[in-house]
């Protein structure tokens, strides 16, 4: 960690960022002002949003993970991962253990904790970017349809969703997803019963990635029937889940009451269009403020794209796929209830989740801090993830890190001081690479410093800002004929336009007491004015 005094070297920074920084970063009464002022604060989302987005190269990009050219496939087949730079020889890198080690925790370093970030953080990052973030075996190529869709609820294709539906013309069941009840409210059903064996009613289910073949009968028993393949892969994914479950069915209840004459078919599309669209308002409304070292409060406004030329279809670049590796904001142990709970143990384990219910694991996160994005602070149960991730950048041999800071408006550095003031993080950087230039994209990320009140490192903050607005805001649901009262209904109109955090989401589906604090911030950080 820095020591007091120490500043990271500047120089490179780039003197249109350190004015924008200035001016957005700063200025907290006249921002305060902005956001309670809706016509300006309008205005001002619209600028900050196509700024961000203007930092990157606008879709189609030219390139894909499937040739080193332009041609047909890389414009049009996106089963392959786009790319925004091409492909670069690999020779001369340093052995990836060694380079994994910059992520490793050091036994004179004590983990270091977020200021900003709870555990809901990373815990929502890691289940929203599942839903489209699919990586095929062979690393190059995705199974993801590249749009936010709920495909963790719903699956990726009919056939699956079909599975999850019940399909009922009855009274109340019209449009529903198909859910147990329990003492502690509604869940998706079983994914195995209770010997451990798959349910067949869900044999196109995905199974869930990465889980042991070997893996305890009774905590399989607790896997829920979600759309996605990675949706169980902690309590925490399964309860955010589980929130989206609950609130697909209120809504087809207050759908089928305010249309009688609907069927089933309707209920359920129409439901599913307002899950979605609430899922991208607290995207944009949550989540990336929360990343966002702005005191502006972002909306989900989607006439800024309207006009915009970044509204093109969306499709997942391959850098953005290897950017979400935020693994050091995952800590060892959580709070549950009044208990302390080693992470691992909630691995494939809904058993804690369903005995104390949706808000125990909602407020358990939200008031576990996160770990400190950035090197060496990885817990030891990820050190491998790490060096998987960094092989990841190599087999789609990705630019440096120099020139992916070029290609988002930041200048290249020149010296390793320009990138952290921890002496332990630019000394081991020097030992490793021999030059900044040589330093790898997945590398350079994290190795950069945090900016006051920010969630994530410079360049990640820019790649996501500029990716996600121009992911979410683009959706089909939200373009100029589709968003509006015609497509959701008045009430469902009424929804989404009163919901902008999880706290909004998990007080319309469950009994959540006084004073239960339910945020992606840090127990008394404050992130807008």
């Amino acid at each position: 960690m820095p020591t007091r005094g120490q500043q990271r070297d500047t120089s490179r920074d780039g003197f249109r960022n350190k004015v924008e920084a200035t001016l957005l970063s700063g200025l907290k009464p006249f921002w305060g002002l902005v956001n309670v002022t809706p016509w300006l604060a309008r205005i001002a989302n619209r600028l900050i949003v196509n700024n961000a987005v203007m930092k990157a190269p606008c879709r189609p990009l030219a390139l894909s993970t499937q040739a080193s050219y332009t041609n047909w496939s890389t414009l049009s087949d996106r089963t392959w991962f786009s790319r925004y730079l091409p492909a670069v020889p690999q020779d001369r890198l340093p052995p990836v253990a060694e380079v994994a080690t910059l992520f490793k925790l050091r036994p004179e370093r004590p983990p270091v904790l977020s200021d900003r970030s709870s555990l809901l953080f990373p815990s929502f990052a890691q289940w929203f970017t599942d839903g489209f973030l699919m990586t095929d075996q062979d690393r190059r190529r995705t199974r993801t349809n590249h749009q936010i869709d709920l495909s963790q609820l719903y699956g990726l294709n009919p056939t699956v969703t079909a599975a999850l539906r019940r399909r009922s013309e009855a009274a109340g069941e019209k449009g529903k997803l198909k859910s147990v009840t329990s003492g502690n409210g509604e869940w998706a059903p079983p994914l195995y019963d209770a010997t451990g064996r798959r349910d067949p009613a869900f044999a196109l289910v995905p199974e869930p990635t990465h889980l042991p073949g070997d893996w305890p009968i009774e905590k399989r028993a607790a896997l829920f029937a979600f759309g996605g393949e990675r949706a169980n892969s902690t309590a925490y994914t399964a309860a955010i889940g589980t929130l989206f479950l609950r609130e697909h069915n209120r809504l087809c209840t207050l759908l089928e009451r305010n249309n009688p004459g609907w069927d089933d078919e309707r209920v359920f599309q129409t439901a599913r269009n307002i899950n979605i669209v609430l899922l991208i308002k607290l995207v944009v409304e949550e989540y990336i403020n929360h990343i966002s070292p702005y005191w502006m409060k972002l909306l989900a406004d989607p006439s800024a794209s309207y006009t915009a030329p970044w509204n093109r279809e969306n499709w997942i670049p391959v850098e953005f796929n290897l950017l979400y590796r935020w693994h050091s904001l995952v800590p060892t142990d959580v709070k549950w209830g009044a208990a302390n709970v080693a992470l691992a143990e909630l691995r494939f384990d809904n058993r804690t989740l369903l005995q104390d219910g949706l808000v125990t694991a909602f407020a358990s996160a939200s008031q576990t801090r996160a770990w400190r994005i950035g090197m060496f602070n990885t817990t030891p149960m990820l050190d491998g993830v790490e060096m998987a991730s960094i092989q990841q950048g190599r087999d789609n041999r990705l630019a440096s890190y120099n020139d992916y800071r070029e290609v988002f408006k930041y200048p290249r550095v020149t010296r390793f001081e320009q990138i952290s003031s921890d002496p332990l993080v630019v000394s081991e950087l020097r030992r490793i690479y021999v030059s900044v230039d040589q330093i790898e994209y997945f590398v350079g990320l994290f190795a950069e410093e945090l900016a006051p009140r920010s969630a994530v490192p410079p360049l990640i903050g820019r790649m996501v800002g500029a990716d996600a607005f121009s992911h979410a805001l683009t959706n089909p649901l939200l373009s100029p004929h589709v968003y509006n009262a015609g497509t959701f209904t008045p009430a469902g109109m009424e929804v989404i336009e009163r919901t902008s955090t999880l706290a909004d989401l998990l007080a319309r589906n469950d009994m959540v007491p006084a004073g239960t604090r339910i945020s992606m911030e840090a127990e008394g950080y404050q992130s807008v004015a």
